[in-house]
């Protein structure tokens, strides 16, 4: 009885000792640069991450008060108030799981993340004012986005919707981008390379999608416009008027390099 009532004791006593090395022996600045090199790594990425403010809590919990995404070093994410608990119902699949929440802007971030490289994220009410990687393209959005983030080893996928838009296009070249009211599409990041699938966009004076991709940095995109010709001014009408392909519709090419 006594030797079985020592090996209970020791069995005990094992994940308080994996809480201890937890706690004492792995320092904040090793799982920083863990974390921070994965997302480097992860299939010739254009993408990096800085985390400012890393905490550790019981039971493998991690707190940060700044996640910091950049794109082709361009900021384009910030998270704040980030937490991450770990999962262990995942463990019966041989999987290592967090369950991750924070905040973009006043909106909500929560999900899933599975190691080495499987997640997903569920993104609710997040300001598109509050996403940096947009500013880049000189126009001023506005409204709220909800999105569908899937990950799956090197490639990210997307799905996002803009019911409320609102575009400031002061000084923009993109043709009647502040008559859209609603957003929706998917894209996907792998490598270097941003896919956009088909994003498309709904106003008052008609119906557009944008196609193509941006890779190191440099555009390769065409929208495609289908005004309700009735609806546009004079300047409008001649804007797109060289950019026809045939009548209601129209092909605008945008490459180059971003801002």
């Amino acid at each position: 009885m006594i030797k079985i009532r020592n090996i209970l004791y020791v069995v005990a006593g094992i994940p308080v000792f994996i809480i201890l090395l937890w706690f004492f022996a792995v320092p904040d600045n090793l799982i920083e640069e863990k974390i921070e090199d994965a997302v480097a790594m992860s299939g010739n990425s254009n993408m990096s991450l800085s985390i400012s403010g890393l905490k550790k809590g019981i039971f493998f919990a991690l707190y940060a008060d700044d996640l910091n995404l950049k794109i082709d070093n361009k900021p384009a994410l910030n998270i704040t108030g980030f937490a991450g608990n770990f999962s262990p119902r995942y463990l019966t699949d041989g999987r290592i799981a967090f369950t991750i929440t924070g905040k973009i802007g006043t909106g909500d971030l929560d999900g899933i993340i599975k190691l080495p490289r499987k997640g997903s994220i569920k993104i609710e009410r997040a300001e598109l004012s509050a996403i940096p990687y947009l500013t880049q393209f000189g126009i001023n959005i506005d409204g709220n986005v909800y999105a569908d983030i899937d990950i799956n080893n090197d490639i990210v996928t997307i799905t996002f919707e803009v019911p409320d838009l609102n575009i400031d296009d002061t000084g923009s070249v993109f043709p009647l981008l502040n008559t859209f009211r609603k957003l929706q599409g998917a894209l996907s990041i792998k490598g270097n390379t941003i896919k956009l699938d088909s994003i498309s966009l709904e106003g008052e004076k008609g119906f557009a999608r944008l196609k193509g991709d941006i890779t190191n940095g440099v555009m390769n995109l065409a929208l495609e416009l289908m005004p309700d010709t009735r609806k546009l001014n004079v300047m409008e009408s001649m804007l797109i008027g060289k950019h026809i392909v045939s009548p209601g519709y129209y092909i605008v090419p945008f490459k180059g390099r971003l801002p």
